[in-house]
């Protein structure tokens, strides 16, 4: 797995100075496939640009992530940044820390750039949406 900040995040107008990271949810998810016996951990930030999305396979041999240490992690990148200061804290971030599960941080950055900026974003599909990961979730976690 490779985490590779990047100064361009494409999906960003060149007008964005500001963005507010407002939540970062974490939803652990088993596999619905006969043959996947493991789980889908899935990233969603909400954002003042929008919603952003991640997710990976974790294998039941590997699930040894501590939710704690991700809220740990995850908190630092809650609030106003620039994309400059963003990109830069995350690099530091993953500079520092070479002993934890950097897969916390994985899957934020590619949820940055999947920042959805439609305005009119259809609110009611996204809290369905929130609901149903809930509901099949057997570990959430919420920081803000």
């Amino acid at each position: 797995m490779s985490i590779c900040p990047s100064n361009d995040f494409q999906n960003f107008p060149t007008d964005s100075v500001i963005f507010q990271v407002q939540r970062i949810e974490i939803f652990v998810i088993p596999a619905l496939a006969v043959d996947a016996n493991g789980y889908r951990v899935c990233l969603r930030i909400s954002s003042s640009r929008g919603y952003g999305w991640s997710e990976i396979f974790v294998d039941d041999s590997e699930i040894s992530f501590d939710l704690q240490d991700w809220e740990h992690q995850l908190a630092t990148f809650i609030g106003p940044f620039s994309i400059h200061t963003l990109t830069e804290q995350i690099s530091s971030h993953l500079q520092q820390s070479t002993f934890y599960d950097q897969r916390a941080v994985y899957l934020f950055t590619n949820a940055l750039h999947q920042v959805n900026f439609l305005p009119d974003s259809d609110t009611n599909s996204e809290v369905d949406e929130e609901l149903i990961l809930r509901r099949r979730a057997i570990a959430y976690l919420s920081v803000h």
